[in-house]
């Protein structure tokens, strides 16, 4: 797995602080009422779900590689925030997003012990289009760039402290699409399925459910 630089991951989660004060500091309570195209503007919202985390990379350690490979289900939540432009039936827009997930996957080295990888946090930036099947449903797609914060250790065998640890942050593309419903007041509803690919060896697939606040 790949080692991104700190000031990266400060970047992203910046820029989702920057989008999230962006939606407080030029949100006018009036624009949150029904309107013509329902999914225009700044939003803002929380997320939950499911997600599955898998692996499989040989690490190199004499006298023979490891093989971590393993795949364990988990709750994930967080929060984003975003602006859509909607162009009649046509809907673009970019999104920044937050997340907790406390997934662990975990390899039994034989006659040694186990390595545990652990999701801490993760962030993503993405651009997303749809269309409008009828006025106030919106189904699209998804694209983008996405982080993620592991920790990994190594544990000897019938022991519960470990023997060593590190932490690193893999980066990697995401891609999925989804179905979001307006409702009335600025408030909508959406439903989602998600890839993420992250450099090596790990990938997660998520189902997520949502909601938001249009300005």
């Amino acid at each position: 797995m790949r080692t991104i630089a700190t000031d990266t991951s400060r970047t992203v989660l910046s820029l989702v602080g920057a989008l999230a004060m962006t939606g407080l500091l030029f949100a006018d309570p009036l624009s949150a009422q029904d309107r013509q195209d329902p999914f225009e503007g700044v939003s803002i919202g929380a997320q939950a779900g499911w997600e599955k985390r898998d692996i499989d990379e040989q690490i190199p350690v004499a006298p023979a590689d490891i093989r971590l490979t393993d795949d364990t289900d988990a709750a994930i939540f967080g929060g984003f925030v975003g602006y859509d432009r909607q162009f009649d039936t046509m809907v673009v827009g970019i999104e920044a997003g937050v997340a907790v997930n406390g997934g662990t996957l975990q390899t039994d080295v034989a006659g040694a012990g186990t390595i545990e990888v652990d999701s801490r946090w993760a962030a993503d930036l993405s651009l997303r289009a749809g269309f409008t099947p009828v006025e106030n449903v919106l189904l699209y797609g998804r694209g983008g760039y996405a982080l993620n914060r592991n920790r990994t250790r190594a544990f000897e065998a019938g022991q519960s402290q470990p023997v060593a640890s590190g932490s690193a942050t893999d980066d990697g593309w995401l891609y999925g699409g989804g179905v979001e419903i307006a409702l009335p007041r600025g408030l909508s509803i959406r439903a989602e399925y998600r890839r993420t690919e992250f450099d090596g060896s790990l990938a997660s697939d998520q189902v997520l459910g949502g909601v938001a606040l249009r300005f």
